[in-house]
């Protein structure tokens, strides 16, 4: 009953001292790693220990007792402990002196409670390694050095807490298992790892593998899976291309399934959006090179910078032409020269056209009736020839103003004679508004020669003294102009 109240009075004083601290307070320590605390209180079997975390630190109280049986410690006292374990939710500690367990801690008495024990892998050998605990010789086979198979060497000339799994007679033949350990020390902290997180919370893990699917990161008790999705922004991005077994990263909890004890991972989403980067860098209107990263029946996608894609849509696709697959125009790997023409933030898309360089090299200048102007062939209807005069004007060659004969697919005939993506020269016939009418070079002169030779037989006509003597005078007039 004394032990109780004792414990529960060093309880209170602990939680007490919680409360009034500001420091940062540890959720976990490593096997075997040296910890500084300060003794709270005593019992008759515990050193009750502050070691800086949510939950108390227990002493054997037999680790600090003399030959007398009394503590040479007492409370505010700091000693350097090691931790061995965690237990009914407390964190176990044990005392060291030079390197070896106070109170002859032997492999057999490791063995016999077991309590974890620290070992030095000297040398990889057949099957696993030496480890060496103290003056004794151990080994711990491959299998039983870590939670997931590792390089070899990386583990030689390391300390790790190890588990006595085989003890012989006499200390021969002793076996170790660093595996079953951190197993154990795992089980332990997964509930209350599990408790803790949070969607949206940012941690850092140990990545433990990869595999097809994506990447599994060990978050301290628990893995959490990095799905091939949310490795990064950049499309068709592996596992092996953001990291490797070992390596420590920051991730964010997307998903956590208690039922199933599964925790979703985002590797992307603690890094920047390129989206911002993309419609920051290129606004509505500007212009840039980009790869065709993909093709889709309905367009191609445009890598804008790694992480962002623009699409042109296959009717923008062809130079006017028609197509059935934006194949018929450009391929996978291929640069393409294009420009962004709309942005929808909400659905996260960018709508881009092919520049053709020809037209932004077009000058037509000042427009007016007669003037010559060259053009690139932009697209074909039933009724006439669409003609791109610069990258904001465009005009209409009416059906009426070439050459087609009536009848048949007017269409078909017009493309055969004015091929889409062609440069051509015409002539403006007329400006209405902002529709520019154009007409061939042939056609206008056909029709300024005839206006031309109406206003000459008027002018004739009105200035001639002789009388007009029926229409064969007239026909004397044409025959004197020169036609």
């Amino acid at each position: 009953m004394a032990q109780q109240t004792n414990h529960s009075a060093a309880s209170a004083a602990f939680a007490a001292m919680l409360d009034t601290q500001t420091v940062v307070y540890r959720k976990g320590f490593n096997p075997g790693e040296r910890v500084s605390a300060r003794v709270l209180a005593l019992n008759d079997v515990y050193a009750i220990l502050d070691v800086q975390a949510k939950n108390e630190g227990l002493l054997p109280i037999a680790e600090v007792l003399n030959e007398a049986g009394e503590p040479t410690v007492k409370p505010g006292d700091s000693l350097t402990v090691i931790f061995t374990a965690m237990q009914g939710g407390a964190f176990m500690f044990a005392l060291r002196v030079s390197g070896s367990l106070l109170m002859d801690q032997t492999v057999g008495r490791a063995f016999e409670s077991g309590m974890p024990i620290e070992g030095l892998v000297k040398s990889e050998i057949s099957g696993g390694y030496e480890v060496a605990v103290g003056a004794t010789r151990a080994f711990c086979p491959y299998s039983q050095i870590d939670l997931h198979k590792t390089e070899g060497a990386v583990y030689v000339g390391q300390k790790f807490g190890f588990l006595v799994s085989e003890y012989g007679e006499e200390g021969h033949n002793v076996v170790l298992s660093r595996r079953a350990l951190l197993e154990k020390e795992r089980e332990a902290q997964r509930e209350s790892l599990l408790a803790d997180l949070r969607e949206g919370d940012v941690r850092k893990g140990v990545v433990s593998r990869l595999t097809d699917f994506g990447i599994f990161v060990d978050l301290g008790g628990i893995d959490g899976l990095i799905p091939l999705r949310e490795l990064s922004w950049v499309r068709d991005t592996k596992p092996e291309d953001v990291a490797k077994a070992g390596d420590t990263v920051e991730v964010q909890v997307r998903e956590v399934d208690l039922e199933r004890n599964r925790v979703s991972l985002s590797l992307r989403a603690t890094q920047r959006d390129p989206w911002q980067d993309a419609i920051e860098r290129y606004p509505i209107g500007s212009t840039l090179t980009g790869r065709v990263s993909h093709i889709e029946p309905f367009g191609a996608f445009i890598a804008i910078i790694p992480g962002v894609d623009g699409l042109v849509p296959i009717s923008k696709l062809g130079n006017g032409r028609r197509i059935l697959s934006a194949r018929e125009a450009v391929s996978e790997g291929q640069e393409l020269l294009v420009q962004v023409e709309a942005i929808d933030p909400e659905r996260r898309r960018i709508a881009l056209k092919p520049v053709d360089v020809r037209v932004q090299a077009l000058k037509p200048g000042e427009l007016a009736p007669g003037s010559e102007v060259e053009g690139i062939v932009e697209g074909i209807k039933e009724f006439g020839v669409f003609v791109r005069l610069s990258e904001e004007k465009a005009g209409l060659l009416h059906i009426s103003e070439t050459d087609i004969p009536k009848g048949g697919a007017p269409a078909a005939r017009l493309e055969r004679m004015f091929a889409p993506g062609s440069a051509i020269k015409l002539i403006v016939r007329s400006i209405e508004g902002g529709r520019i009418s154009l007409t061939t070079p042939a056609k206008w002169q056909a029709r300024t020669s005839g206006e031309g030779q109406e206003a000459e037989v008027s002018a004739f006509l009105a200035s001639s003294k002789a009388p007009a003597k029926g229409l064969g005078n007239l026909g004397d007039v044409f025959g004197s102009l020169k036609l």
